[in-house]
């Protein structure tokens, strides 16, 4: 049994003993101990690939903090593969006490990062995903009872909670870190790894004990090259210059482009790909890839087989550079802003708000735009999507209805799941539930102070009475979209002086998006 040593050493891995066993025993098929199965050829492939990360080089020291305490924070830069070893070191380290005191759980700040995570370590631990390694998002839970190691953003019955990104400080990021303080009490055989790209400060360090907490660093990887850092006005349209100057110079590599906004990175993937299709054959294909964080799919990995590999173009706005761990061709990074804002979005608003309303032709726009003023709310755009999703229940989830007003039937079907969801939820932790009273005063109240708490880094004020409205966190000036139920108003009936929105459309139009008056009471 390769793993039998591990109890006694957590340094013996189990893929150290199968490289020494592969010299010796050439004729025996080493067996996976997480299923059973002999070990694929493709499974020893990866390894020697693994071992060359930088974090292979802490793996002992990581093994030996795990076993002789609770806590232990690794800081590394991105591509060092802390997010993708430590936690297959974790599973090593349960399975040396057969389970005993649970599986692993490593969370993930992003359902997309959570998926494309759990299938990297399924394929380099040579299981199944959905069986041995698994992940839970919103929607959708891909695991069993089996499953000893899962990407899940819950805590629930767990021998090792990896808290991954924990630089980035979200809300659930910081609520989870005071549940594992508490819990970490009361279970002094837990596990608890926080995986970060920057060192600690000391602070940090005694978190959970009052002193310093093991802190493993990590060796950086040569990182890529930043070609462009800028906030200027200019920025979008110098960026994407900057991509085909990069690419007529025929050096290698791919390229990592951090925009703004969500439009931002649809319309720059529309203009690389007009704009390759008029570059010489001769550089090779420029392949632009729009990686929009938190939303399901995978990162485009292309095989070793292929020839004349195209140079990838990444467009996204996600500040977490880990969303790129797996792509070690990455050696261009253009990155055109500097302030990322931690945004909190309400999970049904965030969903029906770019995704609701159909795009017609330019013929049918002003029909489409009369069904839609059906369902407008004086109290506010969010008002109005309330009454889009009380009608599309009211009318039975009918596709027809949907297809009739312009309306998008599935993004209403998928505002209807996460409902339920977060339904589902409340009850099982037993929180009150009251039916909505919507159109009552206390309700309206409620619903725009529910907005506030998680929309409250968007906020402007009209400065000048016209429609100029500030907006409070970067300083720019913006107007309401004509779309909004407040665009279509001229100032003379009294546009209201604060506004929470939902999106600030920048570069495209420079508007606000889905707005609700605000009063400095609510």
């Amino acid at each position: 049994n390769t793993l039998s040593s591990f109890g006694n050493s957590p340094c013996c891995s189990v893929t150290g003993a199968l490289s020494q066993g592969d010299k010796e025993y050439d004729d025996i098929l080493e067996l996976n101990q997480f299923d059973g199965l002999p070990y694929s050829s493709r499974f020893y492939k990866l390894l020697s690939e693994r071992k060359e990360l930088p974090v292979w080089k802490a793996k002992c020291e990581f093994m030996d903090t795990l076993a002789k305490g609770q806590f232990v924070i690794v800081s590394g830069s991105a591509k060092t593969g802390r997010s993708s070893q430590i936690p297959q070191w974790c599973a090593e380290f349960c399975l040396s006490v057969q389970f005993q005191h649970g599986m692993v759980v490593c969370t993930q700040i992003h359902a997309q990062q959570a998926v494309d995570l759990a299938l990297r370590v399924a394929d380099e631990m040579d299981v199944n995903i959905g069986h041995e390694v698994g992940y839970s998002i919103p929607l959708e839970t891909c695991s069993t009872n089996d499953t000893v190691l899962r990407y899940d953003p819950l805590l629930e019955r767990y021998g090792v909670v990896i808290l991954d990104q924990a630089h980035q400080r979200t809300v659930a990021t910081d609520v989870l870190l005071g549940l594992l303080k508490d819990i970490a009490l009361q279970r002094p055989e837990l596990r608890v790894v926080l995986l970060t790209a920057v060192e600690p400060v000391p602070k940090q360090l005694a978190h959970f004990t009052g002193s310093a907490a093991p802190l493993i660093g990590l060796e950086s990887p040569g990182a890529g090259e930043v070609v462009h850092n800028s906030t200027g006005d200019s920025y979008f349209c110098s960026a994407l210059r900057l991509v085909l100057e990069i690419h007529r110079s025929e050096e290698e590599g791919d390229v990592v482009v951090f925009l703004v906004t969500a439009q931002e990175i649809d319309l720059a993937h529309e203009i690389l790909c007009h704009e390759g299709h008029s570059l010489s054959p001769d550089l090779g294909e420029l392949l632009p890839v729009a990686v929009h964080p938190g939303q399901p799919g995978n990162l485009p990995i292309l095989g070793e087989e292929e020839t004349g590999r195209p140079r990838r173009v990444f467009l996204t706005s996600s500040p977490n550079e880990d969303f790129f761990w797996a792509v070690s061709s990455i050696r261009f990074v253009i990155d055109c802003f500097c302030g990322h804002f931690c945004k909190h979005y309400m999970c049904i608003v965030d969903f029906l708000v770019p995704t609701c309303f159909t795009v017609p032709s330019a013929d049918l726009k002003p029909e489409a735009t009369q069904c839609h003023m059906k369902f407008q709310n004086p109290e506010g755009d969010h008002f109005t999507l309330i009454n889009i999703y009380k009608a599309f229940k009211q009318y039975c989830n009918v596709a027809k209805w949907c297809q009739d007003l312009y309306l998008n039937h599935a993004a209403l079907l998928m505002a209807d799941a996460l409902r339920a969801e977060i339904t589902d939820t409340l009850k099982r932790i037993e929180l009150p539930i009251s039916v909505p009273a919507f159109g009552s005063r206390s309700n309206t109240l409620n619903i725009k102070r529910a907005l506030l708490a998680g929309f409250f880094m968007q906020v402007a004020r009209d400065v000048d009475g016209s429609g100029n409205y500030f907006i409070l966190t970067h300083r720019h000036v913006a107007q309401i979209h004509p779309l909004s139920g407040y665009g279509a108003k001229s100032p003379k009936l009294g546009l209201p002086e604060w506004v929470l929105f939902h999106e600030h459309s920048f570069f495209e139009d420079n508007c606000l998006r889905t707005a609700t008056h605000i009063t400095p009471e609510e």
